[in-house]
C-alpha cells in the first residue's frame, strides 16, 4: 500500500516488536513506513521488516509457518518470516494480521532486475523442490471455488447500477464496467466450466503439490542468490498453480494440464478485479492507493 495505514500506528508497530523481538533487535529502532507493496502495509525497523496485511484473503496463518519450515529444512532461498518470544510467526495488531521478517539491503533494492535464462531455470528448479516436498503443517487445499464470486457479482452491480458518487473515480468506473461486463460475464462463465473440470481430476487424484502460488517479479529476488518472498499463500495445489504464474510474471512457456493453466489464469484475473472493483464502489478518496487500483483494474479488465 502506498498511504500509511489507519488503524495500527507506528507506536503499535514499535510496541509488537519490543515484546515479541526486543531479545534480538532493537526495539528503540525507529519504525518507518514504506509505499511499497498492493495488499499489505510495509514497514522497516533496523533490522526488522514488518509487513501489515489487509486482511487474510488467500493468505493462511499456517503458510507462514510453512515457510519457516521449509527455511528450517534446508531451502535457504525462502524468506521466512521470524517467529516472535510466544513462537508464533503471524501476530494481530489493531485487527489485522502482521508478519515480521529480516531485513535485507538487496531484497530492497532488486526491483527492475531483468532475470537472465539461468536465473529463471533456478527458479523454476527451485520451485520444482518445494512442489515435492512434504511438510507437517495443516495448510489448506485446493477446492477450486471462487472466494471471491458473490463480492464480484456485488461489485459489478453496485458499479453499474448506483447512482451514487462515493468518489471521485465512482463516475468513471461505472462506465468501465458498463463497457466490460459482457466479457467479465463469458469469463466468468468459463471459469465455472473449466472450475468443474479440474474438480474433476483433482477428485480422481491428479498430481497433488505445495505451491507457492504467485512466484512473480514482485516476490523473487534473483541477485546475488536467488529468495522467493511472500509465502503466505503457500497451499496444497496442482503443481500448475505456480506454472500460470510464471507464464505470467515472466512469460515463460505454459507447462501442465491446459485446463488447470486456464483455470489459475481466469481465477488470477477474476480475483484481482473483485478485488478493486469492490474497493472503488465504497466510499474512496482518490488518493495514491485508489490510482493505483485503478490502473491495476484496467489492466486486468484487458488481460486473458
Amino acid at each position: 500500500m502506498l498511504v500509511e495505514n489507519r488503524l495500527v500506528t507506528r507506536e503499535d508497530i514499535r510496541l509488537l516488536i519490543s515484546e515479541e523481538f526486543g531479545n534480538t533487535h532493537d526495539p528503540k529502532a525507529p519504525v518507518e513506513f514504506m509505499p511499497l507493496g498492493e495488499d499489505s502495509w510495509s514497514y522497516r525497523s533496523g533490522s526488522l521488516w514488518v509487513s501489515v496485511r489487509r486482511d487474510l484473503d488467500g493468505h493462511f496463518p499456517a503458510a507462514y509457518e510453512g515457510a519457516r519450515l521449509l527455511r528450517a529444512g534446508g531451502k535457504e532461498y525462502v524468506l521466512a518470516p521470524l517467529a516472535g518470544r510466544d513462537g508464533r510467526v503471524v501476530h494481530t495488531v489493531g485487527g489485522l494480521p502482521v508478519v515480521v521478517f529480516p531485513y535485507l539491503d538487496h531484497v530492497a533494492a532488486s526491483a527492475g532486475h531483468d532475470p537472465t535464462p539461468g536465473e529463471l531455470d533456478e527458479l523454476v528448479r527451485r520451485l520444482a523442490e518445494v512442489h515435492e516436498t512434504a511438510l507437517d503443517v495443516d495448510l489448506p487445499e485446493e477446492d477450486f471455488r471462487a472466494p471471491f464470486e458473490e463480492d464480484l457479482a456485488t461489485a459489478l452491480r453496485t458499479a453499474v447500477e448506483s447512482g451514487a458518487a462515493v468518489g471521485p473515480l465512482s463516475h468513471d468506473l461505472r462506465l468501465l464496467i458498463a463497457e466490460h461486463r459482457d466479457s467479465l460475464d463469458r469469463r466468468r462463465a468459463e471459469f465455472a466450466e473449466v472450475a468443474a473440470a479440474c474438480a474433476h481430476r483433482w477428485a480422481q487424484g491428479s498430481p497433488r503439490a505445495l505451491t507457492h502460488g504467485d512466484p512473480s517479479a514482485a516476490n523473487v529476488v534473483l541477485e546475488p542468490e536467488l529468495l522467493i518472498l511472500d509465502w503466505g499463500g503457500l497451499m496444497v495445489s496442482p503443481p500448475e498453480r505456480d506454472h500460470a504464474a510464471l507464464t505470467r510474471a515472466f512469460g515463460l512457456p505454459p507447462r501442465g494440464s491446459s485446463d488447470m493453466l486456464r483455470f489459475y489464469e481466469l481465477r488470477w484475473i477474476l480475483a484481482e478485479v473483485a478485488e478493486y472493483t469492490s474497493h472503488l464502489v465504497k466510499p474512496h478518496t482518490g488518493d495514491s492507493d485508489d490510482r493505483a487500483m485503478w490502473v491495476r483494474l484496467l489492466r486486468y479488465l484487458h488481460a486473458g
